[in-house]
């Protein structure tokens, strides 16, 4: 069985290529620019951008198995390619916006629901792998707390359960190369829901750095915060947080903490 990994050298495709190898699987990478010597032993590493077509045969030969990145724009015409080509599965990384009642309009949850729907109508076998807030968002405000800045930030007591990059990879690989994840759809969270005071002050605590922080009105926000992303903010701080137990249900460990993702992370944020 080899598998081809879209966006191999991404956050969790990276993961996902590392997780296969050590399961002893064949794994083809993926990149619309690859680089030289920059590819793990014994990957094959090809060019694919799902808006050329001319470069999907190369990288779909000889594969059963793709890890695939949401696109919405010719997925349809890809997934037709996959299955010529013999593709037996496809898991999708798509997102939780498809199904937390909060997001489900916007446009994350459209663009990933055509993708999933284009999916359920090729012919191939599906899973879809749907997480919620990635913990690398925060690594938007590292240049700040390494430099001592005061954070200033909206919706500062919005929960989440944001989740380590490495959980849905392992997530992922798990699909890959497990049996019974066909037809099915995962809510992928973290162990537990935060704040994003919570989360600044794990970081804190793990960087040993005190951190300031102060909840900025949104409408003070600069540049300003457009109005769906306040909308959706707004109702996701009026609604429970959910957190799930895919990650263990799919992978038998739980899910790591977020403070174990900035341990991780700690020379980012030091």
């Amino acid at each position: 069985m080899s598998v081809l990994v879209t966006g191999a050298y991404g956050d969790v495709g990276s993961h996902v290529v590392a997780g296969l190898l050590s399961a002893g699987v064949p794994v083809r990478g993926t990149s619309r620019t690859p680089r030289t010597g920059e590819s793990p032993d014994g990957v094959e590493m090809v060019r694919l951008d799902l808006d050329e077509p001319e470069t999907w045969p190369a990288a779909l030969d000889g594969v059963k198995k793709v890890f695939l990145y949401a696109h919405a724009d010719r997925v349809a015409d890809f997934a037709g390619a996959a299955r010529a080509a013999g593709v037996e599965h496809i898991v999708l990384l798509s997102s939780a916006a498809v199904v937390d009642p909060a997001t489900r309009h916007s446009r994350s949850a459209v663009m990933h629901s055509a993708v999933e729907e284009a999916l359920r109508e090729s012919g191939i076998a599906w899973t879809f792998l749907r997480p919620t807030t990635f913990a690398t968002k925060q690594l938007h405000l590292a240049p700040a707390i390494r430099s001592g800045e005061v954070l200033r930030i909206p919706f500062l007591q919005a929960p989440t359960a944001s989740i380590h990059e490495r959980d849905i990879a392992d997530a992922a690989v798990c699909a890959l190369t497990g049996a019974g994840h066909e037809g099915k759809g995962y809510w992928l969270t973290g162990p537990q829901a935060l704040t994003q005071q919570e989360h600044i002050e794990v970081i804190a605590a793990v960087t040993g750095r005190p951190i300031e922080v102060v909840d900025l009105a949104p409408e003070d926000a600069e540049p300003k915060l457009p109005e769906f992303f306040i909308r959706i903010m707004t109702e996701l701080m009026n609604n429970p947080c959910v957190v799930t137990p895919a990650v263990e249900e799919i992978t038998g460990v739980p899910a790591r903490s977020f403070r174990q993702w900035a341990e991780d992370h700690i020379k980012d944020f030091s």
